[in-house]
């Protein structure tokens, strides 16, 4: 799959302002956690099982960033056993905030599936690309996501989401998510094709999170709605999630 004119834009813009900035501090960071269930937009990526997952982030100072974030997934996550049972995706973006307090982020985004694109099994190129943007204020987001050619090779997508976090006391914060994943409506998605032909559906989680001798920890129910359970079945079925991290 080519990169669409968005996303080439959105790299050019980011390594000008890379180069244009380059005695600036760049700074690193990152972090590793274990999840008792990888979902993505409300579906399993695991089958249901644990998964460890890892990110590494260098931060321009300003405002450029690029991060490559990795999680172990089933073979089910792609329908290829032949699969290196690896998410690895790459993103390159740029964010910051207004004198206001509104902070924004947008960038380009690579999902990549290692081993798995186009094999005899499925002859299908499971990695994709995305655009994003974001603007935030006071613990809410609202946020949207494009691809010209969604995993699987099923065709334009497209994600908006809002976020909502709030602290309910000293180190214990409650969050709240819904997300609208609308697909093409021309029968490339056999999942949702499957579910009554539909082109849409929303996922949803809501969590607490805290800290413990720097290990981050959350507990959160997610899933996806009843088009999304249809579709995908009991990947897609509400579930408690229990997730530990530590960031470096």
């Amino acid at each position: 799959m080519k990169l669409s004119k968005l996303s080439h834009a959105v790299i050019a813009a980011s390594l000008m302002t890379v180069g244009a900035m380059a005695h600036a501090e760049i700074t690193t960071s990152g972090s590793v956690a274990l999840t008792s269930d990888y979902l993505f937009r409300g579906i399993s990526q695991s089958a249901e099982n644990m998964a460890v997952q890892g990110s590494f982030t260098a931060s321009h100072d300003s405002g450029a960033y690029f991060t490559a974030w990795g999680s172990s997934i089933s073979d089910e996550a792609t329908l290829e056993p032949q699969s290196s049972g690896l998410e690895l995706d790459t993103l390159l973006g740029y964010s910051g905030k207004t004198a206001d307090g509104v902070g924004y982020d947008l960038g380009v985004m690579r999902y990549n599936y290692p081993g798995a694109d186009n094999k005899p099994a499925t002859k299908t190129e499971f990695s994709y690309n995305e655009v994003y943007g974001s603007v935030s204020y006071s613990g809410a987001k609202v946020g949207l996501a494009y691809s010209n050619d969604y995993f699987g090779e099923t065709g334009k997508f497209l994600y908006v989401y809002t976020d909502y976090s709030h602290e309910l006391m000293e180190n214990l914060t409650g969050s709240v998510h819904v997300g609208w994943n609308k697909f093409d409506n021309d029968g490339k998605n056999k999942f949702l094709a499957a579910a009554g032909n539909s082109d849409a559906y929303f996922d949803y989680k809501a969590g607490l999170s805290t800290e413990l001798k720097g290990i981050g920890f959350e507990a959160a129910y997610i899933g996806g709605d009843s088009i999304a359970e249809a579709a995908y079945g009991e990947g897609a079925q509400g579930r408690v999630v229990v997730t530990a991290s530590k960031s470096f």
